[in-house]
């Protein structure tokens, strides 16, 4: 279980730094969220491409074993990923991070009521801790527009869904061992993103070759981080998996930090003393939350 817990981890560290180049990309290009979405996921997709020739296994499960969820993942991601992109064209992501801790709760929700999990009542409490510790991450020092709420409520729902069928996704693959699976289903999923990432970019106007160089930090970024939290969820469970995810929240917010005192203002906003220690005494809440998860188990 350890080392499920240093993927998802891993994992937040880099969907944190992913959230910032994503930030900057849009200030750079008058909010163009949806052009980052489709060139990121079509440069993903060529990662992918080029990867899984070494990775393939020689026997693949049935086709109509991995399909559903494949196609599940990876439909509800894009639009879960659209949906936060919208939101951080109005927010910094040390805002807009935090409350994708409300994932945990709708997961839970989902695993428990449609899904016939069971969950002793310390792991309902770490549920609970890290809904209140994301709210406690947004509000402390004003709150996100409305609006950005709203997307994020709605990018929340997706990525619990995407989440879900990753698990179902990795499971077919349980035979290659943890890291093969997880590889093998990273790389099928994001070639599928890139095919429908692709024909979307036929309808985007105006993007340039520049905007394929400033969306390659982000993708790279992202995908790397996939690499882990597709590792971390098929090690610990999707729920357990997305309260130790949950500290990005934390994460973003010390990364944040340091770029608003670099003197990137556009990117992060600057924080008083009292609402960063606020912040940071939220982010101890997510620990407890994992600890209190882990010892329920």
């Amino acid at each position: 279980m350890a080392a499920g817990i240093l993927l998802g981890l891993i994992a937040a560290a880099c969907q944190s730094l992913s959230y910032l180049f994503s930030r900057y990309f849009v200030e750079k290009y008058d909010k163009s969220a949806f052009h980052l979405l489709a060139l990121s996921h079509c440069i993903m997709g060529i990662f992918s491409i080029i990867l899984l020739p070494f990775i393939l296994p020689d026997e693949m499960p049935t086709w109509k074993n991995y399909a559903l969820p494949l196609v599940g993942s990876a439909l509800s991601y894009l639009l879960a990923q659209g949906c936060l992109f919208l939101a951080l064209e109005q927010s910094a992501a040390s805002r807009a991070s935090p409350l994708l801790g409300l994932k945990i709760l709708i997961v839970a929700l989902i695993s428990a009521f449609f899904l016939g999990k069971s969950f002793a009542w310390p792991q309902w409490t770490a549920v609970f801790l890290s809904v209140c510790a994301a709210a406690m991450l947004n509000w402390s020092g004003g709150s996100m527009p409305l609006r950005s709420i709203l997307w994020i409520l709605l990018a929340c729902f997706g990525y619990a869904i995407s989440d879900l069928n990753i698990v179902s996704l990795v499971d077919q693959f349980q035979y290659l061992g943890l890291t093969h699976a997880s590889t093998v289903s990273v790389c099928l999923c994001y070639i599928f993103c890139g095919l429908v990432s692709a024909g979307v970019l036929w309808f985007l106007p105006h993007f340039s070759s520049t905007m394929w160089t400033h969306a390659a930090p982000f993708a790279m970024a992202w995908f790397v981080g996939m690499l882990f939290l597709f590792a971390c969820f098929g090690s610990i469970g999707v729920v357990f998996g997305n309260i130790v995810q949950s500290t990005r929240g934390l994460i973003s917010i010390l990364m944040g930090s340091y770029v608003a005192s670099a003197g990137l203002i556009h990117l992060e906003e600057k924080l008083a003393g009292h609402v960063f220690l606020r912040r940071f005494g939220a982010g101890f809440l997510m620990v407890c939350a994992i600890a209190l998860f882990y010892l329920g188990a």
